[in-house]
């Protein structure tokens, strides 16, 4: 009984990562530029796909 119940938890452990992965999925960026100054900063990120740029400025 207790080996068919380890079973079960070990299932449903597998299942819960398993979904947690899909989920979160995968961010296919790299950071190209990342600067941080006392009034805010810059960051640069391309995306590795299609090349494309993103441009994030905090104040």
């Amino acid at each position: 009984m207790r080996q068919t119940r380890d079973l079960i938890h070990f299932l449903l452990l597998t299942a819960a990562m398993v979904a947690g992965f899909i989920v979160s999925g995968c961010d296919n960026k790299e950071t190209v530029l990342d600067v941080d100054t006392p009034d805010g900063g810059v960051e640069v990120n391309r995306d590795i796909d299609d090349g494309s740029l993103s441009v994030d400025v905090q104040d």
